[in-house]
């Protein structure tokens, strides 16, 4: 920026000295010619007066500059005497332009220059009272003699010119951009800058508080990212290391031969339990980290939300009948677009959450209905209830609100936050609501045939 404005301050400085300079010399040969027209107006004046009075015979006692010309012209322009030609050899001259203005008005002047000579020559006539015509000529020089004959002294002005305009260049330059080079970009508003800039400092003082703002969001999403990837690796390790005790522990105890050959088969049993526990945690893991990283893409087809519901159902009827709770569907035929095998997993693990977390005696109503706009799918249980603190974390991967009755009921702890990616593949939204003893109801809202998948 600096050298920028340097050079366009030095470019001005001078485009300003020789605008000026041309104009100033111009101004003044103007001036000066019309001087030397005058100046050659009286002397004309003058000897045409001395003529008038003692005849031509003045002009051979007459003393004239080497630059100046007396010419004596007849009336049909004939030159009779010149004071440096023979007027013999001279031409007539009844075509120049300042005898014809002469012999008409009296009086007349013209300008002739020469291009070899790069001089230009005034001439002034008047006509005498015996007819003829007096012709004074004088030589003045043209800009471009002028200027050969002080080129020297052009040449140093010149210099001069060059070195005050680079002084004055290089401090203006600096004087400019010195408050840009104190500028502090961390702390703008306490930069000593120009008025004229103030606007773009209040920008960017904004702007530096925006990126404040989103630099302590992403530390806060980082570090939040960061913490649950902690907790998602010591769950993880804890509910694999567990199925894993246990069936390392009852293999052990048969390898030893601790165990009465009728006992056999109940601690194989127990092995084969926790087995199947142990592989339904790394299938939920699997499926939470493709629908999360969106390794599979499920195509979407047009589905009766209704009819999902009510299949789903068909496999959980007998589970809550065993814990003495009532399933009931109600609702509409609904169609949206989806994928019918996540349908089936919300559904699913909506209702055997509200199995695993109700009282005996208790009920869980499913509905599925249309509001216009938009197709509603909720899951209502008389269960134990989520505390208000706890509402925001129930989706989270392996979060257990009740350590010791989530042990009990068993399961993953994966349900919710699978239903959560599910949901938001299909762009739908999750509520819940919950009152501690009362029960949770939690609501999806799937958006009417939507075209496509979005990402969880």
């Amino acid at each position: 920026m600096k050298h920028k404005l340097f050079y366009n301050t030095f470019l001005v400085a001078i485009i300003v000295f020789f605008s000026c300079f041309t104009i100033t010399l111009d101004a003044l040969y103007s001036y000066f010619s019309g001087q030397h027209i005058e100046e050659l107006k009286s002397q004309t004046q003058l000897i045409a007066s001395a003529i008038n009075q003692y005849g031509d015979d003045f002009l051979d006692v007459m003393i004239l500059d080497t630059s100046s010309r007396v010419t004596l012209i007849a009336a049909d322009g004939t030159v009779l005497q010149d004071s440096r030609s023979d007027s013999a050899s001279m031409g007539n001259h009844a075509d120049r332009e300042e005898v014809q203005e002469a012999l008409t008005h009296g009086y007349g002047q013209s300008s002739r220059y020469s291009d070899t000579l790069s001089e230009k020559v005034d001439n002034y006539a008047i006509r005498l009272n015996n007819g003829q015509v007096l012709r004074f000529s004088d030589t003045q020089y043209t800009i471009l003699t002028l200027i050969k004959n002080n080129l020297h002294l052009i040449v140093i002005v010149l210099l001069l010119a060059l070195i005050l305009s680079l002084m004055l260049s290089a401090k203006v330059s600096r004087s400019i951009t010195a408050p840009f080079d104190r500028f502090d970009l961390a702390h703008p508003s306490e930069s000593d800058i120009y008025p004229e800039l103030q606007p773009f400092v209040a920008r960017i003082n904004a702007q530096n508080r925006q990126i404040d703002l989103q630099m302590k969001e992403l530390k806060q999403e980082h570090e939040r990212q960061d913490k649950m990837r902690r907790e998602f690796t010591a769950n993880v390790s804890h509910e694999l290391k567990t199925p894993l005790t246990s069936i390392s522990g009852y293999a052990e105890i048969i390898r030893d031969g601790m165990v009465e050959p009728k006992d056999i088969p109940t601690f194989a049993g127990r092995i084969h339990s926790e087995a199947l526990r142990l592989i339904a945690l790394v299938e939920d893991i699997i499926r939470l980290s493709r629908l999360e990283g969106k390794e599979i893409t499920y195509p979407f087809t047009e589905v009766d939300l209704y009819k999902v519901a009510s299949n789903t159902l068909e496999h959980l009827y007998s589970v809550a009948e065993k814990q003495h709770i009532s399933l009931q569907l109600k609702g509409e035929h609904c169609l949206i677009r989806g994928v019918e095998k996540l349908l089936d997993e919300i559904i699913y693990n909506l209702c055997d959450n509200s199995i695993k977390y109700n009282n005996p005696g208790g009920s869980i109503i499913v509905s599925v209905y249309s509001t216009g706009n938009s197709v509603v799918l909720t899951v209502s249980d008389t269960g134990i209830g989520i505390p208000a603190e706890e509402l925001d974390r129930v989706f989270e991967r392996f979060y257990r609100m009740d350590k010791s009755h989530s042990k009990a009921v068993g399961g993953t702890g994966l349900g919710l936050s699978i239903v959560k990616h599910s949901a938001a593949y299909h762009n739908a939204e999750i509520q819940c609501e919950s009152t501690v003893g009362v029960g949770t109801t939690i609501t999806i809202i799937f958006p009417p045939l939507s075209p496509q998948p979005i990402s969880a």
